[in-house]
């Protein structure tokens, strides 16, 4: 029996069911990788650890429709992961920032997200505010990874451009923050880790 062979193609049709709108079939393959999810940051973040995770499953649940089958799920799905670290790295200093219950996300979160930091759904949801086309290079760039010059190949647009919108969107997200109504301590923090996203990849 090829074992590894049936889990890639059950991952296949989970995911491509999930991209198809259903929620259960995210909930199977994101479940799928927790375990490792855990051991990856319990290493490197001890008791911070499932929060990292339940970040690494929201920031794959935003970008997982942009997902174009160039690596595996897993590599995708780490690559997440480490980049979800570096910023919590950058932001240690609000780890114990409130969190918020999944009733405050968008509905088709898988239903497993229950406890995410509150900056994070803040800059979650300013995104999803931002001109299309300044957010698909925001989310790119600093969700999953890519280069400039990668945006530019799979956009088809010349780098020059993708600097730009991504200059552009910086500006935008941060002028929707401000537009929210927050404490000031949240505030504060919702910056901080918007700073620290910038810092990471300041592209």
């Amino acid at each position: 029996m090829n074992v590894p062979s049936q889990l890639d193609d059950n991952t296949t049709k989970l995911l491509l069911s999930w991209r198809s709108g259903s929620r259960d079939a995210g909930d199977r393959l994101l479940h799928r990788y927790v375990p490792e999810l855990e051991g990856f940051f319990g290493k490197r973040a001890g008791r911070n650890a499932d929060e990292l995770v339940q970040r690494t499953l929201l920031a794959c649940t935003q970008s997982v429709a942009r997902f174009e089958g160039r690596s595996t799920f897993r590599t995708y799905l780490f690559g997440i992961a480490r980049n979800q670290y570096l910023m919590y790295r950058r932001a240690e200093a609000y780890s114990g920032a409130e969190p918020v219950t999944l009733s405050t996300l968008p509905e088709e979160i898988p239903s497993q997200l229950v406890a995410i930091r509150q900056e994070q759904v803040l800059l979650v949801m300013a995104l999803q505010r931002v001109e299309p086309q300044f957010a698909l290079v925001l989310r790119k760039f600093y969700w999953d990874e890519r280069s400039l010059e990668e945006i530019s190949e799979e956009l088809a647009i010349p780098i020059g451009t993708v600097k730009s919108r991504l200059s552009r969107g910086r500006g935008s997200l941060k002028a929707e923050l401000a537009k929210v109504p927050m404490r000031d301590d949240l505030r504060r923090a919702t910056l901080s880790e918007l700073a620290s996203w910038f810092t990471a990849r300041p592209g």
